[in-house]
């Protein structure tokens, strides 16, 4: 009797314990995956942060937490991960009643992108581990990764041109902060130019001279299809350094500045314009477009910007673009001013034959390996 008795209260233990795992396992289970900085630079390093919370007072003998992200995330610790076309990982956990537990991962991010976790599964068994009960979270994190910057002395040539012709084709304007002098008032002029001091010291009206200042304009045009058979993704990537390098360099010399990329955003899956970007504040925002390139999406560059290549204007034109092909030569020998625009090719090794006659004064070659 005393056996049977037995028997059936682990039995009705073992019943109840079930109805309640599948009742209330997840109930109070809070995880988070949390990336520890919002950017880093390509070959930088970053960390995910796993938070498991069980807020209740059963407790979880086994709880498995599976994610996936991008397999170009290189995770210091290998264990309960496959890397196939993603990186799938399972880590295992014993969450006691009312419990918090936090886990680091630390990653290497050798290439630029934009990375994110959605989503995470959730995998619990009851004390007997006889049954599996499964939950999804929408939940998770982002990140960029920026290009890195590209080795400034290699570009010099091209700064020294661009810079050069800014200073030539330079619109004027005054500059309401520099004082150059005084002068005789004339019946254009402003109340507000006028110095009191002045005027009541001579008692004839005198105005304020101010200086001049330039406004520079520059639009810079990047093209990442590749027609090739084999691809070429490292001058892609190239590419993508180099204008990441100029536009920062740009934007902190004060120059106004448009860029346009043939390849889709990762996140909106249009192709990249960004007007008139000017000053240091900008500047976050062309790193992340630039991180977020999708060159597995990319637009013919005659269709997506020939028309705007081509219009009329006194901006100084940069178009950086490996690709080489006589067709997109003769587009850009199209533009109405040869003296006001620059070609940018990054190459594996120096092929100066295949760029033509006419535009080889405009074209700055540079070898990879000089990143």
């Amino acid at each position: 009797m005393t056996v049977i008795f037995v028997a059936l209260s682990a039995w009705l233990l073992f019943l109840l314990q079930k109805y309640l795992y599948l009742k209330y396992w997840d109930k109070e289970v809070k995880v988070t995956l949390s990336f520890d900085k919002e950017e880093v630079t390509e070959g930088e390093e970053n960390s995910l942060l796993e938070i498991i919370e069980n807020r209740k007072w059963l407790p979880l003998a086994t709880l498995k937490v599976k994610f996936q992200c991008s397999r170009y995330l290189q995770f210091h610790s290998g264990k309960g991960s496959v890397v196939t076309d993603r990186y799938y990982r399972s880590d295992f956990f014993s969450v006691m009643p009312y419990q918090r537990i936090t886990r680091t991962l630390k990653m290497y991010c050798p290439k630029r992108g934009y990375y994110g976790i959605n989503g995470i599964d959730l995998v619990a068994a009851d004390l007997f581990f006889s049954q599996e009960m499964h939950a999804h979270l929408d939940v998770g994190d982002a990140f960029y990764v920026y290009p890195k910057p590209f080795n400034v002395k290699f570009l010099e040539h091209a700064f020294q041109k661009i810079n050069g012709e800014i200073a030539v084709k330079r619109h004027v304007m005054e500059d309401p902060f520099s004082f150059r002098g005084i002068r005789e008032y004339e019946i254009f002029d402003e109340m507000k130019s006028i110095n009191w001091k002045a005027t009541a010291r001579t008692g004839d009206l005198k105005v304020n001279m101010k200086d001049y200042t330039s406004v520079k304009s520059v639009r810079v045009f990047l093209n990442l299809a590749d027609n090739n058979i084999l691809r070429r993704e490292e001058l892609l990537e190239m590419s993508i350094c180099i204008c990441a390098t100029l536009m920062k360099q740009m934007l902190d010399n004060g120059i106004r500045t448009s860029l346009y990329a043939n390849a889709t955003d990762a996140v909106s899956g249009q192709i990249l314009s960004m007007e008139n970007n000017t000053g240091r504040g900008n500047l976050t925002g062309v790193l992340k477009a630039l991180a977020r390139l999708n060159l597995e999406k990319t637009e013919n560059f005659e269709d997506a910007f020939g028309e705007k290549l081509l219009e009329r204007t006194d901006k100084y034109t940069i178009i950086i673009s490996p690709e080489k092909h006589e067709d997109f030569q003769r587009l850009l020998l199209k533009q109405k001013d040869k003296d006001n625009f620059c070609f940018i090719c990054p190459v594996k090794e120096m092929e100066e034959e295949r760029i033509l006659p006419e535009l080889r004064a405009n074209c700055s070659m540079i070898l990879e390996e000089q990143g």
